[in-house]
C-alpha cells in the first residue's frame, strides 16, 4: 500500500511538538493548515490518536514500549509515511512517562 502524503503530513501537523516542546494534539494547526479539509481529516487522526494509546502501557522500558507501539502502528498503518508513526510514538511516550 502507498503512503498516504496527505494523512501523514495531517498526522504530523495534528501530533506536534510545535511550538511547546513536547508532544500534543493542536486542531488549530491542523484548521490552519488544512482548512476544510481538516473536517473530514481529524476524525480520522482522533481514531489513529485512540488507537495508539490504546496500546498497552511500554511498562519499565519506555524506549522499548515506544518502539513496540511504532511497529504496531506501522504493521496495521501501511498508509503512513516513517514521520507520521515517529509523531503518534512521539505521544504516546509523553503520555506515558
Amino acid at each position: 500500500m502507498p503512503v498516504d502524503d496527505l494523512l501523514s503530513q495531517a498526522v504530523r501537523v495534528f501530533v506536534t511538538r510545535e511550538p511547546h516542546g513536547f508532544p500534543h494534539l493542536d486542531p488549530n494547526s491542523l484548521e490552519r493548515e488544512f482548512g476544510s479539509a481538516a473536517a473530514e481529516l481529524r476524525p480520522r487522526l482522533e481514531v489513529l490518536v485512540t488507537e495508539v494509546m490504546a496500546l498497552p502501557s511500554p511498562g519499565e522500558d519506555l524506549v522499548a514500549g515506544t518502539r513496540t507501539a511504532e511497529a504496531i502502528m506501522s504493521e496495521r498503518h501501511p498508509e503512513l509515511g516513517p514521520e507520521a508513526i515517529a509523531a503518534l510514538g512521539s505521544y504516546y511516550s509523553y503520555c506515558w512517562h
